[in-house]
């Protein structure tokens, strides 16, 4: 008795002179306030169920025997029930949820497995303080392994019923199998151990490569599996080259930075906080309009990649005398961009369910079952149109916009060449229909741009029509066309020197432009305000894309033409060029890391801006491991195949820091023409 003083108690010790309790007491205070015992031993009492099966049947005689154990102070019958949760502390604070102890539950004992659920109890319960409708209560189970979450579900609603005297018929209670978690995994399938090959393969392939490039013995294909020169690679700065945009690493990486912080803060919102109500108070503050307004971000990614596209493809045609190679230049876009997606595809689907578990696992990493489905349209690039609501990946839909756009830019290059200003006005008439077509939208259809509550990236009509549509998202890219295609003309013109007064009320122009396209909506997030209409929404969405585009325009050129100051010192950092080099694959692999952290946690936690900052950097290190990882197994050296087999020859020597290898699709483009 002794041990479970210890293990199942805690370390009971008393001050100096104070009267200490029995062992026998404690027991006895377990045993009136557990709720699992109260709600099993109810079960097993009084049970309302009709024509049992033979599971049940077992179920009722496994449930009698943990109970007997726990009446008779057995450990492992004990520490079942104990690791029940109960009704939360705390709980007009908006702490809701008591997860128990899913690992004590999972420990089983001598009689059988046990199994863990989550479940939930649903009041009609009004909260306007806290923007709640309703209040769900969620509290963690543990039953021997061969009871289900239907007899579960019955014990609950027996036992709150006779709780409330049968006064509360709107109280429902909800477990779920999927809810539900045992210690045992299921056995690997055949796709789980093709990944697991893969792996290997890739492992193998880089290792082996690596030690015939040290060994003085470089094979022409396996050389492009090397360490060394992918390394260099990556390391190599640009510097002193006036072809170089180089304040654009800083403004990508200062993108999928906020991104990366964004989605970290959105997990913290959605996770079981013991300060939930809190949330309310923080949304109305302006530090909370960097996540509110993060989806600008992805804006920053599409002007860059129209502006981008547009300096590359001016230069190939001026070369070419107007020849652009279509179908080469769409094999460069899928094995820049393919391997990686299909790896994060493919190690989504098998090994990341079976990374880690926690009470909250399954229902975070349950989207892996979309995946099954409806891969085929991410690899496609189709996603957004094909399976809205049910993408593999979220996160990939900017890539299906981008790379749908990317196919369709040579209806815009070629005009762009032969007919200049003619093809900028149809593009200008292109981007003002696109806008008049999003405001048509949101009105037809009463959309909310701006919800003050949120629903923090769920599927919904606002999604599938406002968000992630090609239609919708390609006014920035359009407006980096436009820019790309001066900067190119530019180049060919005497530039003049513009007033000190002119730099200023520009740069003070587009601080205000950034400003209120992320503060604009911060009077709508006051509990005093009305809720946005859709005419304002519908001015917002279209006017904040074109001016967030604008005002990064003229950031870049002011920069690019020493009007920059210390901002282009910050954005041109050469430090800044490696982890440009990584944003692909770091924007692939974020969401995973940031799933799997909020997945395995498995006890409340505290939501405030430190903790998000404290978590942003857990987030962003594994996602910088993990991205330098895929960037030298398989982003740079299937870059650096592809440029074999099409005949390109690769200018660097491997034994020297010289490098000059076409930039991955990481910082494609970001040499600008000459």
């Amino acid at each position: 008795m002794h041990y479970l003083r210890w293990v199942l108690l805690g370390l009971v010790s008393a001050g100096i002179g104070a009267e200490s309790f029995a062992e026998q007491n404690l027991l006895e205070w377990w045993h009136r306030s557990n709720f699992g015992y109260e709600v099993l031993t109810h079960a097993l009492n009084g049970s309302s169920i009709i024509s049992p099966s033979d599971d049940d049947s077992n179920c009722m005689w496994y449930l009698e025997q943990v109970l007997k154990g726990a009446v008779e102070n057995k450990l492992e019958d004990l520490r079942v029930l104990d690791a029940w949760g109960k009704l939360p502390s705390g709980l007009l604070y908006g702490h809701l949820v008591d997860m128990g102890n899913y690992e004590s539950c999972l420990l089983g004992n001598t009689n059988s497995d046990t199994k863990y659920c989550l479940a939930s109890i649903h009041f009609d319960m009004p909260l306007p303080s806290a923007a709640l409708n309703s209040l769900s209560l969620r509290i963690g189970t543990c039953i021997p392994a061969l009871c289900s979450a239907r007899l579960l579900n019955i014990w609950l609603n027996d036992y709150v019923n006779w709780l409330m005297e049968q006064r509360t018929t709107q109280i429902t209670t909800l477990v779920d199998e999927s809810n539900c978690a045992v210690a045992r995994k299921a056995p690997m399938t055949g796709l789980d151990w093709f990944a697991v090959a893969l792996l290997i393969f890739f492992g193998c392939l880089v290792l082996f490569s690596t030690i015939l490039d040290y060994s003085n013995f470089p094979l022409p294909w396996l050389s492009a599996f090397a360490l060394r020169p992918n390394l260099q690679q990556l390391q190599h700065i640009y510097r002193g080259s006036s072809n170089v945009v180089y304040c654009l690493n800083g403004i990508r990486c200062l993108t999928i930075i906020w991104i990366i912080f964004g989605h970290g803060f959105m997990f913290m919102l959605i996770l079981p906080n013991i300060n939930s109500y809190k949330i309310v108070g923080w949304a109305q503050t302006p530090f909370s309009m960097l996540l509110q307004s993060g989806s600008t971000a992805v804006d920053t990614f599409f002007m860059l990649s129209g502006m981008l596209l547009v300096l590359v493809s001016m230069r190939e045609l001026d070369r070419n005398a107007g020849k652009l190679n279509v179908p080469l230049m769409y094999l460069h876009r899928l094995v820049r961009l393919t391997p990686v997606l299909a790896v994060a595809v493919l190690l989504f689907v098998t090994l990341f369910p079976r990374l880690d578990s926690g009470p909250l696992w399954q229902e975070m990493t349950s989207s892996y079952q979309l995946c099954k489905s409806t891969w085929w349209a991410t690899l496609l690039y189709v996603q957004n149109y094909a399976a809205p609501g049910r993408m593999c990946l979220g996160h990939s839909w900017y890539l299906a916009v981008d790379m749908q756009l990317y196919i369709l830019s040579p209806l815009l290059l070629l005009p762009l060449w032969h007919w200049r200003r003619k093809a900028v006005a149809g593009i200008v008439v292109i981007i003002l229909l696109l806008s008049a077509c999003v405001f048509s939208i949101v009105m037809l259809n009463g959309l909310v741009v701006f919800n003050r509550d949120g629903n923090l990236g769920a599927d919904s009509v606002e999604m599938r029509k406002i968000y992630y549509t090609t239609h919708v998202r390609a006014t920035p890219w359009l407006i980096g066309l436009l820019f790309g295609y001066f900067l190119h003309s530019e180049r060919s013109r005497i530039r003049r020197r513009c007033s000190k007064w002119l730099v200023l009320c520009l740069w003070l122009l587009a601080m205000a432009l950034l400003c209120v396209v992320i503060f604009g909506v911060f009077p709508y997030t006051q509990p005093n305000m009305a809720e946005m209409t859709p005419l304002a929404g519908a001015f917002y969405l279209c006017c904040s894309r074109i001016a967030w585009s604008l005002a990064l325009c003229w950031i870049i050129w002011a920069c690019q033409n020493g009007y920059g100051g210390i901002i282009n010192s910050l954005l041109s950092w050469s430090l800044w060029q490696p982890l440009s080099k990584l944003s692909y694959c770091m924007y692939i692999w974020h969401l995973l890391v940031e799933t799997a952290h909020a997945g395995r946690i498995q006890n409340t936690v505290h939501f405030s801006n430190y903790d998000g900052i404290l978590n942003f950097w857990s987030h962003f290190g594994i996602t910088l491991l993990f991205s330098l990882l895929m960037y030298l197994a398989v982003e740079s050296p299937l870059v650096r195949l592809e440029l074999q087999f099409l005949g390109t020859n690769l200018r660097e020597n491997p034994k020297t820091t010289s490098i000059s290898t076409p930039p991955t699709v990481s910082r494609q483009n970001l040499v600008a023409a000459a």
